[in-house]
């Protein structure tokens, strides 16, 4: 061979090599845990905010690869609009983007079936929940489990899982109208049937319980029980950057609409296989992207109407109520004044946890009693026997609750008797109780093991609060001496 040849031939395998490891790219931005925030955000003296979809949508459209945007979920909690709109501002902006997909997160669970069916029906894309069942062991129809979206050329699968409780992974959990299947077994039957749907690239798309983070070895250890899956999308906040696992990777989504996550893809041209993957964080920032037009005024809207809504009054307060008094929450003896009285019980007990802020003294906004009772806790009704109730008041700590229609007598920090306004709870009498569904919720609750029956009024604690607020024209701070130790007792 001569010369000539021989350096032809090297060219040659050079520009095969150059084939063989080129890659094909595609972008997926990732969003999540954006519970109901829409527009930028303005630092004090700032020329532009940062943050919300009107940002986002022009991040998105000045993306030139191939490209898909997905959102987590968690659409409800944290602002008071996502409380206003139960989600359907969010759905509403993710439709105008528009996104990709979506999945039901943690805190979406609060929305009842008929909520969360009028929200994915408004939606324009699939909405997923793969491991998501009603209490009566049926899928909700209204929900997807999979999804192959195309990308460029290439098809990419998509499923989700919402995950309970990372320290006890893999275990089915009830709620109040719904049902988690373990993990495991709905993410073998959706990458079973991605497969089947022709997706090379298989994505997970994981919302997990706030209150129980997800560290790095619960993904290790999840996917060493699952088939292979190529990129898990958490919405974790502990994943700091991306990892591997083998030939798995796990990244993070954006949070709080305050940033986007950029996910761009390098794929094997022939098998459409995750190759690569390179990760950043982008904060939507308005001065760097710009507002898209039409967004924004979708967005501005919202704000306009929300301002308005949270603005009014519902009361006055001649003097305030902290959070904390003297050992005492004050607020929480309030609420649970308000919840005797709304519901005609003999009692009330609500959780010192419920609250997250007292009331100043003077006007009483639609605003501060989101900020104050921010939980989406419902109130029941309880029918249960005096004795029954002594065994629950003795099984709860002593100033973790606030109680009315009740006083209750402490020796050495433990119950020695409660009474009721008539005198020492009856042992046999049923009483009618009022408490927040927090006190009612899980079997090894007490209240919920000694009540002979209760029901749900499907009424918020803060609305309570605004009714006792708006129908009282004079307000004082709660009565005390519900709580007595021995050792201020003189009898």
């Amino acid at each position: 061979m001569t010369a000539g040849n021989r350096t032809y031939c090297l060219a040659l395998l050079v520009l095969a090599s150059c084939a063989c490891a080129k890659t094909d790219k595609a972008v997926i931005f990732a969003t999540a845990r954006t519970q109901g925030r829409l527009w930028a955000v303005k630092e004090p003296g700032a020329a532009a905010g940062t943050g919300g979809y009107a940002v986002f949508k022009r991040l998105y459209v000045q993306e030139t690869l191939p490209k898909l945007a997905v959102d987590s979920g968690n659409w409800l909690g944290a602002t008071a609009e996502a409380s206003l709109t139960r989600g359907r501002s969010t759905i509403a902006c993710i439709n105008a983007v528009p996104y990709s997909l979506a999945a039901a997160g943690f805190e979406d669970l609060s929305l009842t079936p008929k909520e969360f069916q009028k929200l994915a029906e408004s939606a324009q894309l699939p909405i997923l929940a793969s491991n998501l069942y009603l209490k009566t062991n049926k899928k909700p129809d209204f929900f997807s489990s999979y999804k192959v979206l195309e990308a460029g050329r290439h098809k990419i699968g998509f499923f989700s899982i919402v995950l309970p409780d990372a320290g006890k992974p893999n275990r089915a959990k009830n709620f109040t109208n719904y049902k988690l299947e373990k993990e495991t077994y709905e993410a073998e039957r959706a990458i079973k049937a991605l497969r089947s749907g022709g997706a090379k690239t298989i994505v997970m798309l994981l919302s997990v319980n706030p209150k129980t983070p997800a560290q790095p070895e619960f993904y290790r250890e999840f996917l060493t029980k699952i088939s292979r899956i190529d990129l898990i999308i958490t919405d974790e906040p502990e994943v700091k950057k991306p990892f591997r696992v083998n030939h798995s990777w796990v990244a993070r989504a954006g949070l709080e609409m305050a940033e986007a996550a950029r996910l761009t893809l390098s794929l094997e041209p022939t098998t459409g296989r995750l190759a690569g993957l390179d990760w950043e964080v982008l904060p939507l920032d308005a001065a760097k992207y710009g507002e898209d037009a039409d967004m924004l005024k979708m967005t501005d809207a919202y704000q306009a109407s929300s301002t308005a809504h949270f603005s009014k009054r519902v009361g006055f307060l001649n003097e305030p109520l902290p959070l904390a008094e003297n050992g005492a929450s004050p607020v929480t003896e309030f609420a649970a004044d308000c919840i005797k009285t709304w519901a005609k019980a003999n009692a009330a007990i609500v959780k010192v946890s419920e609250p997250a802020a007292g009331f100043s003294s003077g006007p009483v906004t639609v605003a501060n009693l989101y900020s104050a009772f921010p939980l989406d806790s419902s109130i029941v009704f309880v029918k249960i026997r005096g004795d029954d109730l002594e065994n629950v008041l003795s099984a709860m700590p002593p100033g973790e609750f606030g109680i009315s229609g009740l006083r209750l007598f402490l020796k050495d920090g433990a119950l020695e008797r409660a009474e009721s306004t008539a005198g020492p709870l009856v042992p046999a009498k049923v009483y009618h109780l009022a408490v927040p569904d927090s006190l009612v919720s899980g079997k090894e609750n007490s209240v919920l093991s000694n009540a002979m029956e209760f029901a749900n009024s499907k009424r918020y604690l803060r609305e309570i609060v605004g009714w006792c607020l708006t129908s009282r024209k004079k307000f004082n701070t709660p009565d005390g001496g519900r709580v007595v130790n021995a050792s201020a007792r003189t009898d």
